[in-house]
């Protein structure tokens, strides 16, 4: 019997489920080049170590202030960018994080966003639209499917990657995931 084939997929799935290193560091190098713009000395270095939020989010370390992850400017839009304006991306574009099937299977994602909650308010359907202390806005995408969220203001959130692409909210202080869209 030929083993071949199996050797194949069982390389292709070990390769598949690898964690994606060079994302959280573009994504990290990408902040503190953002962090440029910033001409007070202070600022910039509490900027950089903002930027470095999502490293040590996939580490387990302690996150960085929150006053210091608000000073990374946004990611500008393609249009932006282009006319030199500084302007945030659409609330709307979700940030780009990829996680292999196993690390959403086992739970071991690196995390999107992990903030405190700012606020929050519900639509008319039920559906949660958090506002996290580091500026982003996410809104609970099927809500009818269970009873209302009861979030606290202060509470750490963490966001992971979820399967298809979507993505998924946890507060420490509550013991459900929630299945969340970026945006308000």
């Amino acid at each position: 019997m030929d083993k071949a084939p199996f050797l194949i997929a069982a390389m292709g799935c070990a390769l598949l489920s690898l964690p994606a290193l060079a994302d959280t560091r573009d994504d990290v190098l990408a902040g503190i080049q953002r962090c440029q713009v910033l001409q007070d000395d202070r600022k910039w270095l509490d900027c950089t170590y903002g930027a470095q939020q999502l490293m040590r989010a996939k580490l387990g370390l302690a996150p960085a202030p929150d006053y210091q992850q608000r000073l990374v400017p946004p990611v500008q839009a393609p249009s932006a960018a282009l006319a030199g304006e500084q302007r945030a991306a659409p609330a709307t574009a979700a940030p780009h994080r990829s996680a292999s099937f196993l690390q959403v299977l086992t739970g071991s994602a690196t995390p999107i966003a992990v903030s405190s909650l700012a606020s929050a308010r519900y639509d008319s359907q039920g559906a949660f639209i958090i506002t996290l202390e580091n500026g982003q806005v996410w809104r609970q995408v099927n809500a009818e499917s269970g009873a209302k969220a009861r979030l606290k203001l202060g509470a750490k959130v963490t966001i992971t990657p979820g399967a298809l692409g979507s993505y998924n909210l946890k507060a420490d202080d509550n013991p459900h995931v929630y299945k969340v869209e970026r945006g308000a």
